[in-house]
C-alpha cells in the first residue's frame, strides 16, 4: 500500500455532494498512474447501503466500507475505529477528505498517535463565512473545531485547498505559515460528452445544488424574473431543505408561471441530459445577503463547461477569472449585477460568441483541470515527504 486515503462517503453513494465526489475523480487519477491504495469510507447512501463491490474505482484501490447509522451526514459508525487504526498503522502516509466528521477527525488522531505523515482537503469547511457562523450560533461545534479540528490540522504536512478564498479561510484560523497547498478539483472530462446546441426558443438555465441558502437560488431567481423574457426557461435539480427557504423557493416557482421547471433530485444520467437542452449553467453561493456563504469550488461549474456549457458564477468562489477565458460570465453578489450579466448572456445566447464560449469551456476542463496532471501534483507533496520519513527512519534503525 503506497497511501492511505479517507472518506466519510464514496460514490455511487446518493445524496452527499461535491466531497465524495472529489474522493472518487482524485483516488482514479491516482490509481491510473499505477498507484496502490486503501481507501476507508461509510457505507452510507440515501439509496441503500453501499458493498465495497459497489465502489469502482480501479483494481489499484482495495475499498472498505463500515456500518454507517446514527449520525448519517457524519457517516458515524463504531466500526471505523478499527478499520481506521489498522488503515493508519499500515499506512505510511494518509490522504484526508473533509474535517470535523467521524471518520477524518478519528483517522487525524490515530495518524498523530502513530506518527503517520497525513494530509488533510478540507472542502469548504474552513470557508471564512462557514467558520464565522459556527464561532458565532454554534458553541459546541467551535468548541471541537478548537479542540481537535485545529490542532490536528496544524499537525498535517499540509492542508489541500482548491481556491484562493478557501486558503484565505484556513489562514485565518490556522495562522498565516499554515502550510497550504493550492490545488484546484480535477474534472475527468473523458466521462462528459459535449452537447449540442439546444434547440427552442428563449434561453434556458439550469441550477443544479441543493435548494438552501447558502446556495442563493432565491436571490437568483428574483433577479431573473425581472429580465426574462416570454421564452425564457429556468431549470432547477437538486434536493430541497425543509423550511421556511423552501417555502419561499415554491412561492417564487409559482409566480413565474410555469417558466421555472423544479425537477427535485436526479441521477447522474439525467442531470446531463439537463446540461444538454441547457444554454448557461448558474452557480449564484453567497448571493443571499442574509446566508452570504460561498462554496469552495463548485465541481458543477467544471462539469457544465466539460459538457460545452457557459457558466454565469457569483464572484468570490473559485471562478473569478472565468470571463478572461470566455467561458461565462461572473457577477457580483448583488442583484443589479445579476441582472446585468443576465442581459449580457441573453445578447449571446443564439449566437456565434455561444458557441466559442461553449468550445472555450471545454478547453479549459482539458488543459486546466485534468485529474491525472492534478493528482500528480497532490502526489509529488506526498511522496516527497513520506521519502524524507523513511530516510530519517532508515538512518535511525542503521544507527541502532
Amino acid at each position: 500500500m503506497e497511501l492511505g486515503i479517507v472518506t466519510t462517503h464514496i460514490p455511487p453513494a446518493k445524496g452527499y455532494g461535491g466531497v465524495s465526489v472529489t474522493a472518487s475523480v482524485l483516488t482514479k487519477a491516482w490509481a491510473e498512474r499505477g498507484h496502490k491504495m486503501v481507501l476507508v469510507a461509510s457505507d452510507e447512501s440515501i439509496t441503500g447501503r453501499l458493498r465495497p463491490d459497489n465502489v469502482c474505482l480501479g483494481e489499484q484501490v482495495d475499498v472498505r466500507l463500515y456500518r454507517c447509522y446514527g449520525f448519517r451526514r457524519w457517516g458515524f459508525g463504531l466500526g471505523a475505529i478499527p478499520m481506521l487504526f489498522k488503515l493508519c498503522l499500515r499506512a505510511s502516509v494518509v490522504y484526508i477528505h473533509g474535517i470535523a466528521t467521524w471518520p477524518s477527525t478519528l483517522a487525524a488522531i490515530f495518524c498523530i498517535v502513530l506518527r503517520r505523515s497525513f494530509m488533510v482537503a478540507v472542502h469548504g469547511g474552513l470557508m471564512p463565512e462557514h467558520v464565522e457562523l459556527i464561532r458565532r450560533e454554534k458553541p459546541h461545534k467551535w468548541l471541537f473545531y478548537q479542540w481537535l479540528t485545529f490542532p490536528t490540522l496544524r499537525r498535517a504536512i499540509a492542508v489541500h485547498c482548491t481556491s484562493d478564498t478557501e486558503a484565505e479561510g484556513v489562514r485565518n484560523v490556522l495562522g498565516k505559515d499554515a502550510r497550504i497547498l493550492l490545488v484546484p478539483n480535477g474534472i475527468d472530462s473523458r466521462d462528459i460528452a459535449v452537447a449540442q446546441y439546444p434547440v427552442g426558443e428563449g434561453m434556458t438555465i439550469c441550477f443544479l445544488g441543493h435548494i438552501q441558502q447558502e446556495k442563493g437560488i432565491n436571490a437568483f431567481i428574483r433577479a431573473w424574473l425581472k429580465v426574462r423574457r416570454p421564452f425564457d426557461r429556468l431549470v432547477i435539480a437538486g434536493r430541497s431543505v425543509d423550511g421556511n427557504y423552501f417555502e419561499e423557493f415554491q412561492a417564487l416557482v409559482e409566480q413565474a408561471k410555469g417558466a421555472i421547471s423544479y425537477r427535485g433530485y436526479l441521477e447522474r444520467g439525467e442531470v446531463m441530459d439537463l446540461l444538454a437542452n441547457s444554454h448557461f449553467l448558474v452557480l449564484p453561493s453567497g448571493l443571499e445577503a442574509a446566508g452570504g456563504m460561498r462554496e469552495n469550488f463548485g465541481n458543477v461549474v467544471a462539469e457544465a463547461m466539460a459538457a460545452g456549457r457557459p457558466v454565469l458564477v457569483a464572484k468570490g468562489l473559485a471562478w473569478d477569472h472565468l470571463e478572461t477565458f470566455g467561458v461565462g460570465f461572473v457577477f457580483d453578489r448583488t442583484e443589479a449585477s445579476v441582472c446585468e450579466v443576465l442581459r449580457k448572456a441573453q445578447s449571446v445566447g443564439d449566437g456565434l460568441t455561444w458557441e466559442q464560449m461553449s468550445w472555450n469551456g471545454r478547453q479549459y476542463v482539458e488543459q486546466q483541470l485534468d485529474p491525472v496532471k492534478l493528482g500528480e501534483q497532490i502526489w509529488q507533496v506526498l511522496k516527497s515527504r513520506n521519502q524524507i520519513k523513511l530516510s530519517q527512519q532508515l538512518v535511525k534503525e542503521s544507527l541502532l
